[in-house]
């Protein structure tokens, strides 16, 4: 048991330390020979890696790794908290209450480290914290459900939960519009509240007795639930019921209304799918004809990245390239270059078959059109100005 705590122990600070330093992988030596603005490849007279890199890459694979590994153990201590509530597998199994230790143990470094790499104190901290705080010294009840919130986050760029990011993000935008538009249904609550307040205390002095009792038959009738358990009595307190449920319907269709709206216009700012048009603005593809165009948008996939995230590594085997339809991508050399829409990289390293020789990360919010290796093996042969034009483009850079 020592070994193994003092093993992940390792891991933690070493893959931590590395995210301390914003994982800068394969360190340039000198500078290098051939810069481009069109792409992302480099060249200085063959000596294209460093002895660094494998190792920074392999850390970096760690880091990964451990992530998915802090993930699982989020997922299973969800999942037991569920199963146990209902009688089965509980803690004071002795198996189960040491793997119910082991993982606090780790939830305790991971937070300590955490804390020490952004030194601030977020709300994901904050929860963890109060998740750990409660588990080690209280227990009063069991929070580990609240760390759902750090699973959301380990697999935050997961093509299954990136349309939720998209979601969380149009909810923080338009957070002026649904706070407003609660305003207005608290607002009618109050309102409606008080006069079934008026038309029913004498009637049913025991459920309409005061403003606040009547409340709870507000939002039960405006948010057309209708639980049946206080109903108004008096004709009058039936036409104010029957009122008050139809505007609920057009109040609560508000929020609704302003999220899709925000969510949809969210959605087609990043574009998941990609458009005829933005494939034939791509300098690159501008003087083949349609039909090649067509057979391209067929091949190419799509690839949204954040803001300082890392698309490929310097040393990583080069089997797909890249093209920026929007956003903007930086070079990491000694004199960072950055490439915008319509630029495109990762070309040389695949025509070549080496390895990548530069290190590229998103510097905004960015979405690639990725073209792997064997589509364009397979478009060169049924479209050689395809291959000619790329073979133009890195002829040139060399020679520059």
């Amino acid at each position: 048991m020592k070994p193994m705590i003092l093993l992940i122990l390792t891991l933690l600070v070493t893959s931590f330390s590395l995210q301390a330093q914003d994982l800068k992988l394969g360190i340039p030596v000198g500078k290098l020979d051939s810069i481009s603005c069109q792409g992302g490849e480099f060249n200085k007279n063959n000596n294209l890696f460093l002895t660094h890199s494998s190792y920074n890459y392999f850390m970096k694979s760690t880091l990964e790794a451990l992530n998915k590994f802090f993930g699982a153990v989020i997922a299973l201590n969800i999942i037991h908290q569920i199963i146990s509530s209902a009688g089965y597998f509980p803690l004071d199994m002795p198996i189960l209450k040491t793997l119910y230790l082991i993982s606090i143990s780790i939830f305790a470094i991971e937070l300590f480290l955490r804390v020490i790499v952004e030194r601030r104190l977020s709300f994901l901290i904050s929860i963890d914290g109060l998740v750990l705080i409660n588990q080690v010294f209280f227990s009063v009840y069991d929070l580990r459900i609240l760390r759902l919130f750090r699973l959301f986050d380990i697999f935050s760029q997961s093509r299954f939960l990136l349309p939720t990011n998209t979601l969380i993000k149009t909810i923080i935008k338009q957070r002026n519009a649904l706070l407003g538009s609660q305003i207005m249904v608290i607002s009618i609550l109050l309102v409606v509240s008080t006069f079934i307040y008026f038309l029913e205390s004498t009637v049913q002095p025991d459920v309409f007795g005061s403003i606040p009792s009547t409340m709870w038959w507000g939002i039960a009738t405006l948010t057309t639930v209708g639980y049946g358990d206080v109903v108004p009595m008096t004709d009058l307190g039936k036409l104010l019921a029957s009122f008050t449920m139809l505007v609920g319907i057009g109040m609560f269709a508000l929020p609704a209304a302003i999220l899709a709206s925000a969510y949809y216009e969210e959605i087609q700012k990043k574009n998941f799918l990609v458009s005829f048009e933005a494939i034939a603005s791509v300098p690159l593809f501008q003087e083949l004809p349609i039909g090649a165009v067509g057979k391209i948008n067929e091949k190419l996939q799509v690839v949204l990245v954040s803001e300082h995230e890392t698309i490929f590594s310097k040393g990583e085997e080069a089997d797909s390239m890249f093209i920026i339809e929007y956003g903007k991508v930086k070079v990491e050399i000694d004199q960072p270059v950055y490439l915008v829409a319509g630029d495109y990289f990762g070309e040389m390293g695949l025509l070549g078959n080496a390895p990548r020789n530069a290190t590229i990360t998103a510097a905004d919010d960015t979405k690639l059109l990725e073209l792997t290796k064997s589509d364009l093996a397979e478009l060169s042969e049924e479209h050689p100005g395809l291959f000619k034009e790329l073979e133009l483009s890195v002829s040139q850079r060399t020679s520059n």
